[in-house]
């Protein structure tokens, strides 16, 4: 080979070997995973819902979605920093929970604006479970900036699908035969009904109207046996509150429905006129509604009165406001474990926060302490939803889901309205 031959092919070896190592420079690079994203709240005031206190000058630090340390502004800093924000004077409390919401189509707008309310979970309460599906997935995607999504399937007895929400949720199947809102009776196969009602992605089962307490029993038992928590409509007409608790549910939901378990007759048709209880032939005190109440406290059942969606509005029913919160303030010294929920996450108006808060206070009106109300957003709907590991407390490792307010909310709950930043796992959702 000639000398200048010799060197061209070197020189080519060299060159070839170059564009070798860059392209596999760049596949490295692409490979690499992306840094999770770091921010710092510094000189935070944290709330400890468990614990009632609050811990002054903190400095939290996320990375990603999770929270990486909750330590003094002593902690030495990470090397690099994203976001930082200045909590002084703020409050940081986990993210809100609405443990019983309606996702309907066209909702995109209300779930952000819940998210940016201190929303940032909810639990869907019968309806399309192919809507909610794809709200929790546009969530989980990054598409959405709204609340992780969990959601339910509902059954009642066929006669009640003449409801035109159940009929508008089932579009595309015979009436009572979605997975997700289904008729059921003795005669059905339970097994089968419950593994579709899961199959569509639902955690929960709620059972709604016009179900027996035989059969409401047969659901209970297999829903658990297939991995799912079981809510009730407080009665579900025939079968009343006390047998709902008996046969095992998890969750008794709407306070003014429990007036039921006194009636001296329960009707499938009386599900039509659930709210209009018999309030003044039942007294809040009365040994029927006692012992329901003692049987929950035995059976650790939770609560959800969902007050304000009863109270804070015009009702013909003689009675129900201030049975509802007598009831409330006596499931609470029992030691019931009450649950926050709306059954309407937020209303039209487009610069209102969402109804969680509303609620807040007429817990508080109940009797809750404004660190009890605090709890039944927070820690209390973690632990019923299977995640008490995760959400409802501000420590490492737990999910970024956090309020930042102006105000302690131990002290008075209207101070949840006042809030200075969110976070969606790790993510500031608020503007200045």
């Amino acid at each position: 080979m000639r000398p200048s031959t010799a060197v061209a092919t070197l020189l080519l070896s060299a060159s070839l070997a170059g564009l070798a190592a860059t392209s596999s420079l760049s596949a490295q690079r692409a490979a690499a995973p992306r840094r999770a994203p770091v921010t710092v709240i510094e000189d935070v005031q944290v709330v400890d819902v468990q614990g009632q206190t609050v811990t002054p000058n903190r400095r939290v630090i996320l990375r990603g979605d999770s929270i990486f340390s909750v330590g003094t502004l002593g902690d030495r800093m990470p090397d690099t920093v994203d976001v930082r924000i200045d909590g002084r004077g703020g409050f940081l409390i986990p993210g809100l929970v609405d443990h019983h919401v309606h996702l309907t189509p066209g909702m995109t707008r209300a779930l952000v604006q819940a998210a940016r309310g201190g929303v940032t979970m909810v639990n869907a309460m019968a309806g399309d479970n192919r809507t909610a599906g794809e709200y929790a997935r546009a969530v989980l995607a990054g598409e959405l900036m709204g609340p992780e999504i969990a959601y339910a399937s509902v059954m009642a007895g066929p006669d009640f699908f003449v409801d035109p929400r159940f009929r508008g949720a089932s579009l595309g199947f015979a009436f009572g035969t979605a997975p997700w809102a289904q008729a059921v009776t003795a005669s059905t196969d339970i097994v089968r009904a419950v593994s579709a009602a899961r199959g569509s992605g639902a955690e929960a089962l709620k059972l709604y109207a016009m179900i027996d307490s035989a059969l409401a029993a047969r659901l209970i038992v297999e829903a658990h046996q297939q991995g799912m928590r079981v809510i009730a409509h407080g009665t579900v007409f025939p079968a009343r509150p006390l047998q709902l608790v008996g046969g095992g549910v998890d969750v008794l939901t709407h306070v003014p429905y429990l007036s039921w378990q006194g009636a001296a007759s329960i009707k499938p048709e009386d599900s039509f006129n659930r709210a209009n209880g018999p309030y003044e032939q039942v007294p809040a005190d009365a040994p029927a509604i006692e012992r329901l109440l003692q049987a929950m406290r035995a059976r650790g059942t939770y609560l959800e009165p969902t007050l304000e969606v009863f109270l804070g509005r015009p009702t013909t029913a003689t009675g129900m406001r201030e049975w509802s919160l007598a009831v409330t303030r006596r499931a609470l010294a029992l030691g019931i474990p009450i649950l926050a929920g709306t059954d309407g996450m937020i209303g039209n108006d487009a610069e209102a926060l969402p109804n969680i808060h509303k609620e807040l206070v007429r817990l508080v009106e109940a009797g809750l302490s404004p660190g009890a109300a605090l709890a039944s957003a927070t820690i209390v709907p973690a632990r019923a939803m299977g995640r008490s590991r995760t959400h409802g407390a501000i420590a490492p490792g737990r999910v970024a889901d956090l309020v930042l307010l102006d105000a302690n909310p131990l002290v008075d709950i209207t101070a949840t309205t006042r809030i200075r930043q969110v976070f969606l796992k790790g993510r500031a959702v608020r503007t200045p």
